[in-house]
């Protein structure tokens, strides 16, 4: 993306968050609003974990004839993202 184009996204977005943001608790119900705001969440967490995915050194690949397996001693680090707390 370049970034004129980028700036304008980001303008888009702002302005969209600032509109619903100033009427989403007289649209949204209680409920849905909690619920909205659990997959915001998720939906930041799994952005994290493809960042994180994409900016670690890359693992050395074994030749498949060796046969050799990864051991799960836990010494390796878990593909799995750690849970983050937030308020």
């Amino acid at each position: 993306m370049t970034d004129a184009v980028w700036a304008q996204a980001t303008r888009l977005v702002d302005e969209a968050s600032r509109l619903l943001g100033t009427s989403f608790s007289d649209i949204v119900p209680p409920d849905a609003q909690r619920h909205l705001l659990i997959a915001q969440r998720e939906l930041l967490l799994a952005l994290a974990a493809v960042i994180d995915h994409h900016t670690q050194e890359p693992e050395p690949t074994e030749s498949p004839s060796r046969g050799r397996r990864r051991s799960r001693s836990g010494t390796e680090r878990s593909r799995r993202p750690s849970r983050v707390e937030l308020e």
